[in-house]
């Protein structure tokens, strides 16, 4: 059985152990922003080092309770094509920012965000307001609305691609694009005007910021987290 056992091994696809690059990752020049077992490279928002809410488990960074405050890339990325897996709680919110700077009172005052949200059907869901406006997982948070079939059910990992170059924005979850916009275009223009950032002056403005993972008060855990500069 052992010369059978190997040979299937050897001839079924290559999958990638959890918190590390593909080899065809490493040849494009991503790097790990996330070593599995430590959160060295990331800080809370205006912190020097992660608040304790803020933790690693079964190899995920875990928001494991509200109150730590946003998490942020000590680094800030101006281009870039960044990549994670991230599951939520049962009706958790969360999200993913980019661009975000510390100048102001909030990181999502500069920062656009990638929604992730808990959105199939269930009775007395406590997000309703943003379910009803399309803001769930996948979508460019007010801006483009999500679908709820691009994502997977609580307990399940998703992947998230966020590709940003100049003006352009490309947003997929599990695949499928859910958001392909350039913000210098009249049609972006339409859409923030339509949203609750229309008035905020410093909204998707910096040239460059920190990758933010978002405290919303519920569970949340990312993995494989990589990013390629452009």
């Amino acid at each position: 059985m052992k010369p059978l056992l190997l040979l299937l091994a050897l001839s079924g696809p290559a999958f990638s152990a959890p918190n590390a690059l593909t080899a065809e990752e490493k040849k494009e020049g991503f790097t790990l922003l996330f070593d599995g077992k430590t959160l060295d490279g990331w800080r809370s928002f205006k912190a020097d080092k992660p608040k304790e809410q803020w933790k690693v488990e079964d190899g995920a960074i875990t928001l494991t309770a509200g109150g730590g405050g946003d998490l942020l890339t000590e680094e800030q990325y101006a281009d870039f094509d960044f990549r994670c897996e991230w599951k939520i709680a049962k009706q958790g919110n969360s999200g993913i920012m980019w661009r975000s700077t510390e100048d102001h009172r909030a990181s999502y005052e500069s920062g656009p965000e990638y929604q992730i949200l808990d959105y199939f059907k269930q009775d007395g869901h406590k997000y309703t307001h943003e379910t009803n406006k399309g803001n769930i997982a996948g979508s460019f948070y007010d801006i483009i609305p999500g679908k709820e079939e691009w994502s997977k059910p609580v307990g399940e990992w998703n992947e998230t691609r966020i590709v940003v170059k100049g003006d352009t924005i490309r947003l997929f979850l599990n695949g499928t694009v859910t958001a392909d916009v350039d913000t210098a275009t009249d049609e972006y223009k339409a859409l923030l005007a339509k949203s609750k950032f229309k008035n905020w002056k410093h909204f998707n403005k910096a040239p460059k910021g920190h990758i933010v993972f978002q405290d919303h008060g519920d569970k949340v855990a990312f993995r494989n987290i990589r990013i390629r500069k452009l």
